[in-house]
């Protein structure tokens, strides 16, 4: 289920505003609040490791949305989400919505099991109700229409007056919505002329149902009477209300931009730092497309399918080269790109426009694209008419591949500032960070997925800076200056104005480096235990990342990323050069290799694993390669050979026997000996652990551990074994949660018998990235955490201001409460000083 954060300057407010929700929500659904700052004397502020910590507190794969007060609230909510591990920030959505009316309505539509794009609609559309009602005081151009439901056939009806002082008001809505979502049965309600979708809060506040008039609801399809009978019942009880009043709460954010003057213009910030240098201006054009008639609208139809196919296939190289510099989830615009090219109303309107018309396929897509670009230009939502960029974005690759003009490069004879009127997402992909100092763009919004790339690469960047263009042309200066914190442009800084803005350069870079400094900084407690934090890395080109935000080794290299992407299994050598490449970078440092973990939802083409009713249960990881020793004694003569003079560990997936470790380990020693005879040289101490993701493996800890060297616990799939719930199945979300009793008890057992039999315990799963978690960890004796680079600033952070005796009796407590959602409440509520002795 969708779970809910909200973000406010004010502590009380956001408080006030979760409580709210959760009733409209029955308290079926997550919400976290995250607001004020901890300075007694100023309280009034939003802080980025709050909101990240709040966050992190109702997690959830099925995702989590995020509503913010004004002002600096989205800039915090953007930078905690860019603390999260990349895993997580594909998750977190940013909504526009209003704080109040969209906080309620978000919560009733999660309740439903809405997707979070479900859920962000519903709050964004939020004040239309009230907008509604108040039309008769206001203006007509605010009152909002309702969508027209489609009349349902074969339908059953209930008539029922409304009974409540206050009418079919949030609260009320809230629970007969709930009701209607409950069944698969198609249901509308009417007022007089209006008839609205009942599943959607939104529609059904805005019939602005009073006191004593009659609604009709009509339901048709499976269980629609006894929901009716359910709704009937609602009803008598007054749809649940006291005929109280509802908390009012109002908000407004207005933003004032001086005019430009004595050489500075002013835009939105989009990206924070200083940038001082040169200008390059970057304006690519494409030739103004002609609209001409042609001989076989099939033909062209044709050309224009093979334009788009070569289109999307261009842009899923751009996804993996940005994902290389800024990660999955940023990169992920452009797996968005690519459905838009293939989005078939939009390709069924060109087509249409090209057999009606018989023209040719560029003017074609060209009025088919501006139609859908105008569409989103005109919505009130200023997201949403962000998006009308990447739809322009992906069209004009398409009319690339038709008219055969590529775009110019975006190279630079020295590092410089890019001026643009706009920047698209695949330009700033195609950027070389080192040789952008900054971004200044004409048009564009602080959502922009250009804005997001660029913040993504820590570069300083300005949009909406108007004419900047034209007022560049008459500048004569070497240089000018950005920044990106307050959107000032300097066109031609004196030396004054130089001098100030290098000193606060100074500054801005020092900051970073001193966070990037404590990230190095070693994790040990406040009593002087320190511990191992180590990343999980995916290829040898994540060790540099890794190192930089603190790694102190690799807890987890995914070897299966080395056999995607290709045709064959790499080879004996590749697999050394990539291991080697991962051990050389990390120096000193341990290196733990996981074998080969195929299937589930890892499958790869070639090794022709036929598909299963339950892939999770089935031909994957240890099995696989255990029933494939050719394969296997690959990867295993790999992983020794580059254990020689490096500190490599060997680790095995998914083991649910000792008969299983144990011919692994048989395994491990006869590549060992094969290499040995060859005169390879090899390292016959090298530690061989395993995970612990399977029940079964919890229950016989003891015996494993005595032919391990050493046990990591993968939390990602022991809690879905453990808990019999699928983490991809929204409708089990709250069972797959790594907090639930069972699973804690699972991982202290394990570390018991671990510890009992002398070998070390990690973890590599995701729980071990949540700082929120860290207490407990240290507290159940832990000795190694592995995780997602970014996570590690924190986690350290967390480890410091701990005190391992109080940290066992927090474990102590956890270990004594009986849901996930107890736990991470009582872990909510522990201040910093409870981390430490009284």
């Amino acid at each position: 289920m969708v779970s809910l954060v909200i973000v406010s300057h004010s502590e009380t407010l956001a408080k006030g505003v979760c409580e709210l929700a959760n009733q409209m929500a029955q308290g079926q659904v997550a919400i976290a609040a995250a607001g004020g700052i901890a300075d007694p004397e100023n309280p009034i502020g939003t802080d980025p490791m709050r909101v990240m910590e709040a966050i992190e507190a109702v997690y959830s794969d099925d995702g989590v949305v995020v509503l913010m007060d004004l002002g600096s609230a989205l800039m915090s909510a953007e930078m905690a989400v860019e603390f999260l591990t990349p895993e997580q920030q594909a998750n977190v959505f940013l909504c526009a919505a209003p704080l109040v009316e969209g906080a309620v309505s978000a919560a009733v539509t999660a309740m439903s099991g809405a997707t979070p794009q479900q859920v962000m609609a519903e709050a964004q559309s939020a004040l239309a109700a009230k907008q509604a009602q108040l039309a008769p005081l206001l203006d007509e151009s605010i009152a909002a229409t309702i969508a027209e439901a489609e009349p349902l056939a074969d339908a059953v009806e209930l008539t029922l007056t409304v009974p409540n002082k206050l009418g079919l008001h949030a609260r009320p809505a809230a629970k007969l919505v709930a009701i209607v979502n409950r069944y698969s049965a198609e249901t509308t309600i009417t007022k007089g002329t209006k008839r609205v979708n009942a599943k959607s809060i939104n529609q059904v506040a805005l019939l602005a149902a009073k006191q004593g008039e009659a609604i009709v609801i009509r339901a048709a399809g499976d269980g629609a009477k006894a929901m009716l009978a359910e709704i009937q019942a609602l009803a008598e009880n007054n749809f649940g209300d006291r005929d109280g009043e509802l908390p009012v709460a109002t908000e407004s954010s207005v933003k004032m931009v001086p005019d430009d003057s004595n050489g500075i213009v002013y835009g939105l910030p989009a990206s924070d730092g200083i940038a001082i240098g040169p200008f390059m201006r970057y304006e690519p054009m494409l030739p103004e497309i002609e609209e001409h008639c042609v001989d076989s609208a099939a033909l062209e139809w044709e050309r224009l399918r093979n334009a788009i196919d070569a289109a999307v296939a261009e842009l899923e190289q751009v996804r993996k080269e940005a994902e290389k510099q800024v990660g999955s989830a940023e990169s992920a615009i452009f797996e968005a790109h690519q459905l838009i090219l293939t989005d078939p109303d939009l390709d069924g309107n060109a087509k249409r426009i090209i057999e009606e018309h018989c023209i040719n396929a560029e003017a074609a897509w060209s009025q088919a694209v501006n139609t859908t670009v105008d569409a989103y230009e005109a919505l009130d939502n200023d997201y949403m008419r962000a998006r009308a960029v990447d739809v322009k974005d992906a069209g004009q690759r398409v009319l690339r591949q038709l008219t055969g003009v590529e775009l110019p490069p975006l190279t630079f004879e020295e590092p410089a500032i890019l001026v643009a009127r706009e920047l698209s997402p695949s330009d700033t992909a195609r950027m070389e960070p080192k040789h952008v100092l900054g971004i200044v763009t004409e048009i564009g919004g602080a959502t922009s997925h250009s804005a997001i790339l660029a913040r993504a690469l820590s570069i300083p960047a300005i949009v909406g800076a108007d004419s900047i263009l034209e007022k560049l042309a008459g500048e004569q200066a070497d240089i000018i200056a950005i920044d990106g914190g307050s959107g000032q442009v300097w066109l031609d800084p004196d030396a004054a104005t130089l001098e100030q803005l290098q000193t606060r350069q100074e500054t801005w870079l020092a900051e970073q480096k001193a966070a990037k400094l404590a990230g190095q900084q070693p994790a040990i407690t406040a009593d002087g235990v320190q511990f191992e934090i180590a990343a999980n890395i995916g290829g040898p080109h994540d060790v540099s990342i890794a190192l930089s935000f603190g790694a102190e080794a690799v807890g987890l290299f995914r070897t299966e990323f080395l056999f995607m992407d290709r045709d064959e299994a790499p080879t004996e050598d590749e697999q050394v050069a990539a291991y080697v490449a991962a051990a050389q970078a990390l120096g000193e440092r341990s290196l733990i290799i996981r074998t080969l973990d195929v299937g589930g939802d890892k499958p790869i083409s070639y090794l022709n694993i036929a598909k299963e009713e339950n892939p999770f249960l089935g031909w994957r990881a240890i099995r696989y390669c255990l029933d494939n020793t050719e394969l296997f004694m690959t990867q295993l003569r790999a992983i020794c050979r580059a254990g020689v003079n490096h500190n490599v560990k060997v680790m095995f997936p998914m083991i649910a026997t000792y008969a299983e470790l144990h011919r692994a380990k048989a395994l491990l020693g006869l590549a060992m000996a094969e290499l040995d005879v060859e005169g390879v040289a090899v390292n016959y101490d090298m530690e061989a652990g395993i995970m612990i993701e399977i029940p079964s493996a919890v229950q016989v800890a003891d015996q494993l551990a005595q032919i391990a060297d050493f046990f990591s616990i993968g939390t990602n799939d022991l809690t879905q074994y453990l808990m019999a719930a699928d983490r991809g199945n929204a409708k089990v979300a709250d069972l797959a949660n790594a907090l639930q009793p069972a699973v804690l008890r699972a991982i202290k057992q394990t570390i018991d018998a671990g510890h009992a039999n002398g070998i070390w315990v990690g973890m590599c799963g995701e729980l071990a990235g949540n700082p929120l978690a860290t207490p407990v960890l240290v507290g159940l004796g832990l000795d190694e955490l592995s995780m997602s680079a970014p996570a590690i600033p924190q986690v350290k952070q967390a480890i410091r201001e701990l005190d391992t005796r109080k940290a066992r009796e927090i474990a102590e407590t956890v270990l004594t409460l009986d849901s996930a959602d107890r736990i991470a409440y009582y872990l909510n509520n522990l201040s910093r000083l409870d981390y430490l002795p009284q």
